[in-house]
């Protein structure tokens, strides 16, 4: 947990680095038992600059992923949007980069999120964190149904690229996959167009 994890209101920053790009203060309420938080209410949210359009198409897949201290995972980027938000007490530090054509390409944002944070990320821009806490369940809405046939759309930059200017915590300690460890440098990584976006 972060300072300050209870007694947030909801509200909404924009991102000024990466354009469309959201972060919420999610309000979390706490007793001797434990904690409850409403993750995700569409009506609140579209006040705050959540975009409509991420339901537009009415595809909605909501995924979690379970990763131990250290674990790296990144950096991806899907041609689809993703609402991010921390499902347990855990927490990371999360990481992104607009892959996206234009003048904000290879911009980067980071920030640590605990299940008090809630971030909105436009597809086209890479996606990726670090576990800071013994363990973490990580969760992901997304505007899309995981398709294989979607995987040539995917962009990728290499986490460790030294031109990201990326602090990651204790990266000597960091487990990450053999694929993410391979993929290019931003130099090499080619901007994603609007069209390449577009489903």
């Amino acid at each position: 947990m972060t300072d300050n994890f209870f007694g947030k209101t909801l509200a909404a920053r924009k991102v000024e680095a990466i354009p469309g790009m959201l972060e919420f203060d999610i309000p979390v309420h706490g007793d001797n038992r434990g904690w409850f938080k409403e993750n995700f209410q569409k009506e609140k949210m579209l006040p705050l600059g959540f975009p409509e359009s991420f339901f537009a198409e009415g595809k909605l897949q909501n995924n979690v992923s379970f990763s131990r201290k250290n674990v790296l995972r990144g950096l991806h980027a899907e041609p689809w949007d993703k609402y991010i938000s921390v499902a347990d007490g855990g927490k990371v530090l999360g990481s992104w980069v607009d892959l996206r054509e234009g003048e904000t390409f290879g911009n980067t944002y980071q920030t640590v999120i605990d299940a008090s944070k809630g971030i909105f990320v436009p597809r086209g821009v890479a996606n990726g964190f670090q576990v800071l806490s013994d363990t973490v369940s990580y969760s992901y809405l997304v505007n899309d149904y995981w398709a294989l046939e979607l995987k040539p759309k995917y962009a990728f930059v290499n986490y460790a690229d030294p031109s990201l200017g990326i602090e990651w915590e204790n990266i000597a300690e960091a487990e990450v996959s053999e694929a993410d460890k391979n993929h290019p440098l931003l130099k090499d990584v080619k901007p994603l167009k609007k069209e390449d976006l577009e489903k």
